[in-house]
Formats: structure tokens, sequence, C-alpha cells
């Protein structure tokens, strides 16, 4: 029979860390050896005038102040890495180093090691793309580059999503509304092309892993577009309006081709068949602003989405056409925006608390409509088998990053 999921997975708290600064970006390294690495990324905005650290968003920080340059407006930044260790059930979690860096927007590592290097990129608030190697289990300075003036640094991608690189290319968004390509060679970053897609922020940019040719792009002038750098980009490939507000996330499906979700403030989720973008397979009202989505690693059927102020959510889109609700964490008090899952498949033995109810789960199918949530099947052999995913999900205004476990019986 269909693999389905039950109506009562478990969620585990395991760690709650006080990141200081609001936290906006978290990454679980995907090398193996070094899954248990995991790293935030801080963004705090410096009110000069009252000499005080106000939270507030990128795109809320620039209408505060219209006539200051994005970059006077000092803000700052913490690049948090730690290590997140597995004995007899339980997880051991340490800070391994703190490092003060402009604020941070984005970040994301190189899912293969490049020349037997482990690369982890980041972008920030000074409109610079910096690059990272993981030495002896502790991150160490290896390049940067300045993406261009007077702009914030608002995303990035590598290109090596699905298959390995020794020169891989990576792809950076900004607040003028630019996307600069870069390539990676001999540990030096290398500026290939700029140019300019989006008419306000490009929020968001990312490569088909399947196609290193294919780069899209969203922004806050509600389009997602596809472009081909063959082409010097002078026009896109594909325009689409099919969202309604700023597009601010996108990722491409490492394990399954064709596979493409995006994100957008107007709180829905589009669903693609990459072979046919004239429109989505599947719209999914998610409620709250998708600020980041992130396709489960090992098979890629589930969807992790970060929805600003409606917590988090993982949707099993084995199906595109029929997405279906499994799991919501709801523990942060602040806008959810950093999401990741852990290679890493611990087999946690604690005390939980269990997902959602019943009355919860009507409340979730009524707010989603057509997607459908988890149902209850007739006993099998499988019964017991669970599956058991560790997380990493961070929130805005509270400063707070969460370490959970995900258990659900697979029925």
């Amino acid at each position: 029979m269909a693999e389905e999921w039950s109506t009562t997975p478990e969620i585990i708290p395991l760690h709650t860390v006080d990141t200081e600064y609001s936290a906006d970006s978290v990454e679980w390294c995907p090398i193996e050896d070094c899954e248990h690495v995991l790293v935030c990324g801080t963004y705090q905005l410096v009110d000069t005038e009252n000499n005080d650290k106000e939270l507030t968003t990128c795109a809320e920080s620039d209408s505060d102040a219209p006539a200051r340059s994005v970059t006077e407006i000092p803000r700052l930044g913490k690049l948090l890495q730690y290590s997140v260790l597995y004995q007899d059930g339980d997880t051991e979690l340490k800070e391994v180093k703190n490092t003060e860096v402009a604020a941070i927007l984005d970040m994301k590592w190189n899912q293969f090691k490049v020349q037997e290097n482990i690369i982890f990129g980041v972008v920030n608030a000074s409109g610079e793309l910096c690059l990272q190697n993981l030495v002896e289990g502790i991150l160490q300075p290896l390049d940067r580059v300045k993406i261009g003036e007077e702009r914030l640094a608002l995303s990035l991608d590598w290109s090596s999503g699905t298959f390995p690189s020794n020169d891989p290319s990576v792809v950076v968004s900004d607040s003028a509304g630019v996307i600069t390509l870069l390539k990676l060679s001999n540990e030096k970053l290398e500026s290939m092309l700029q140019w300019k897609a989006h008419d306000f922020e490009a929020w968001i940019c990312a490569f088909d892993y399947w196609n290193s040719n294919v780069v899209y792009t969203g922004g806050d002038d509600c389009r997602l577009k596809s472009w081909d750098p063959r082409t010097n980009c002078s026009q896109p490939v594909l325009t689409s309006k099919r969202h309604s507000m700023g597009v601010c996330s996108i990722q491409s499906n490492a394990k399954r081709e064709h596979y493409l979700a995006t994100g957008s403030y107007d709180e829905h989720i589009l669903l693609w068949d990459t072979r046919l973008m004239r429109s989505p397979l599947q719209d999914v009202h998610i409620g709250g602003g998708v600020w980041r989505l992130k396709w489960e690693p090992s098979e890629g059927e589930l969807l992790l989405a970060a929805c600003m102020h409606n917590g988090f959510h993982i949707l099993n889109c084995k199906d595109l056409s029929a997405p279906q609700l499994v799991a919501s964490y709801m523990e942060h008090s602040s806008l959810a925006y950093g999401a990741d899952w852990c290679r890493s498949q611990w087999d946690i033995v604690q005390n939980s608390n269990t997902g959602l109810d019943t009355k919860e789960t009507q409340e979730l199918s009524e707010t989603l409509g057509n997607v459908s949530v988890g149902q209850e099947a007739a006993p099998n052999a499988d019964m017991n088998k669970k599956i058991s995913h560790t997380l990493a999900t961070c929130s805005f205004y509270d400063h707070s990053m969460h370490v959970w476990n995900w258990k659900n019986k697979l029925v």
C-alpha cells in the first residue's frame, strides 16, 4: 500500500538557544562525518539615534529610514557554530565558535567537498559573499568578494546541489534587484556575470540542481523568473506572475528531478514541475509568509517551510499534485525565518509532546483547503516502523534557535 503518515507525530524538543541577536538563518553541514556541525546566522539593526539595537527585518529597516542609504544603517551579526552530538538516545549541544560579522541574511553549505574542502557561503548586509572552510571541525575564512556598492546581499545558492564539482558556481541576489553569478576555482571567487533581474529587492535566487544553466530568481516585484546565463541574461527565459506578493523562497529538489517549490509573502507555496512552468501543479495556502523552503535531503519527498507569523510546517510532496501536511512546529514565539534538516537520523529516546490532535487537524485542514492532513491507516506489518528526523529552526524577534526531533509512524 502507499506510504502515509499518522496524525500523531512525536515532536521532541531537544535544545533551545538564545542567539542574542535576532536569528534568521540556520544550516546543518551535509558532509559525511560532519553532520553534527550546525551554524546559525543573525541580523541586528543598530538604532544610532537612540544608541540602541533594534530588532527589525531587512524590509522594515529600509522603510524606517527612506532617506538613508541601506549601507549607512549599521547592521550587526554573529556567525554561531555549534556541535550537536548524539549518544545513547539523546543529544548534546555545544557552542564551538562565536564570531562578530556583518549582519547575515543567508547561508548555505556546498553539498559536496570541493577539492577536499568543506565550503560554507554567507551573504551579508555589507553586500559581500564570504566563504568559510571547515578545517578540523572549525569554520575558517577562505575568500570574500564585494557584490556591489549600496546594497545588501540577500541570498545565495550553489550549483552543485545534485552533482559534485571542483569549480562550482554560486549565485547571489541583492537589494538592488541584481543577480551576480560567480565561480569558485582554486579557493578563489571570480565574478562571471551580473544582471538586473527585478525592479525591487531580489529576495531569493536558486539553481536548478539538475541543470546549472538554469537560475531561478524571485523579487519584491511579485515575479518568479528563470534565466539562462549562457545568454548573458539580457531577458528572462520565463516570467511568472502566479504569486501575488514578493517571492522570497525558491528551492530545487536535489533528489527528484523537475521538482521545484516557491514561496511568497502571499502565504502560498507553489509546487512546480519544471517541464511545465506555465502553471504550478499545486497551490498550498500555508498561512504566514514563506521565507524559506527546504527539501528533505535524503529522499526529497518532504518539504520544510518557515512561515514567518505561522511557525514551521512539513509537507509530504511525494505526489506534487497532492501534498499532505504531516507535521507542524509552533514552539517559537516570533517570526519563523531559518530552518534546515540534519542529515543524521538519530533515534531520540526522550519524553515527547504529541503532534496534531483532532481539533488541530480539523483546523489545519480547513485552513489549508486542498491540502490533506495525514490520516490513520489500517494496521499492517509496518505499523511500528518510524521515520525520525532532527531539525533546527530559528526565529527573529525572540533571537531563538531550536533543535528538535520529529518521529512518525510510517503506516
